[in-house]
């Protein structure tokens, strides 16, 4: 083997396994944005003030009304309440 060949087959071997390392990482790296929910709720007139992921399709926003806090439940893509 020459020294080249050995050079791009030890690359390639580092690209592959720097791939295999940074899969798992980029595949979770969708993090829920409590910031853009809050914001497009407020603008529906809800005042919320904190919004957590409780499933893939469903947030819970913490809600002023009266001086009182409550949670209510949203769907993550309308946005629209969730009757319980």
């Amino acid at each position: 083997m020459t020294n080249a060949l050995k050079t791009t087959s030890l690359a390639l071997a580092a690209l592959v396994t720097l791939g295999a390392v940074a899969s798992p990482a980029l595949a979770g790296s969708a993090k829920f944005d409590s910031g853009y929910y809050i914001t497009q709720l407020r603008y529906d007139g809800v005042n919320a003030i904190a919004a957590d992921q409780v499933t893939d399709g469903i947030f819970r926003a913490t809600v002023v009304s009266d001086g009182h806090q409550s949670f209510e439940f949203f769907d993550t893509d309308s946005l629209q309440p969730i009757k319980r």
